[in-house]
């Protein structure tokens, strides 16, 4: 009887447990995503080119790890770019699953004659 009550609790903890995982995971995939994404951009200072690696590293992470993710390449002033990569993670529960979000910013990298 007791296993009876406490069995549905109990699996509804270990999914809870998996699906927190699986955020985290997505959370740290969309970080990498972001930091590819903006390394690229500093470097050339080329946007297009910037969001498409970006892509490519997304699609090359793994299926499932990172679904439905957006990539936003912003210039701050004249010598910072900021690059925010959005998405969900995998979906275990049809229920209480928070999109991930990370935001890197870095300086433009500029070659600077120096005397």
């Amino acid at each position: 009887m007791e296993l009876a009550l406490y069995m549905p609790l109990l699996l509804l903890v270990i999914l809870l447990a998996v699906q927190s995982t699986l955020v985290f995971l997505g959370n740290q995939a969309a970080s990498a995503v972001a930091r590819e994404t903006a390394r690229v951009a500093r470097a050339t200072g080329d946007i297009a080119d910037a969001r498409r690696n970006g892509a490519e590293y997304a699609e090359n992470i793994g299926k499932g790890v990172l679904e439905g993710y957006k990539i936003q390449i912003v210039a701050v002033g004249n010598d910072k770019v900021r690059v925010t990569v959005t998405g969900h993670a995998q979906e275990i529960l049809p229920f209480g699953v928070p999109e991930v979000s990370q935001t890197v910013e870095g300086p433009i990298e500029r070659f600077v004659e120096t005397e």
